[in-house]
């Protein structure tokens, strides 16, 4: 399974607002439940597992999130990505305090989805700092995708 087997246009949002990671990460569930990607458990799910092991991350030019379940919340494998039009604060993966986070890359893998691998695609997309910062820049789901997928064998 390749990035570009999970990334879909419509479970992608672009200059999204909200105050809490909650509002954001609400946003983001509710894509991937209409387009049939997750069940109504998900959410309740991404938050507990935030608590226990946060996803914040700083990076050079946008910090992120990639908040991820287990299988058991998930109908259909996918990646909603949001890009935030005003930062919101996550608790760093190190637990060494907050981040403002810029993009958030919610990771949803079924049984049989590679979860250690997908980790890792995106660790390389956002630490291609130029590669990030058009992804923040982007103006259409499908232009985010393009991006996201340059370099893929």
């Amino acid at each position: 399974m390749k990035l570009s087997d999970i990334l879909f246009p419509e479970c992608i949002l672009l200059d999204v607002e909200g105050d809490t990671k909650e509002a954001v990460l609400q946003q983001l569930y509710e894509v991937l439940y209409q387009n049939n990607k997750v069940k109504e458990t998900f959410y309740d799910a991404i938050l507990a597992r935030e608590k226990n092991y946060p996803t914040g991350l700083e990076v050079e030019s946008y910090n992120v999130a990639i908040p991820h379940v287990t299988p058991e919340h998930v109908t259909n494998s996918a990646i909603g990505i949001a890009v935030l039009r005003h930062p919101v604060a996550f608790e760093r993966m190190d637990g060494d305090g907050e981040v403002q986070v810029n993009v958030i890359f919610n990771i949803a893998l079924s049984e049989g989805g590679k979860q250690i691998e997908t980790l890792q695609e995106i660790i390389a997309v956002i630490s291609d700092d130029a590669k990030l910062q058009r992804i923040v820049k982007a103006t259409t789901p499908e232009e985010l995708i393009a991006i996201m997928k340059e370099g893929e064998s």
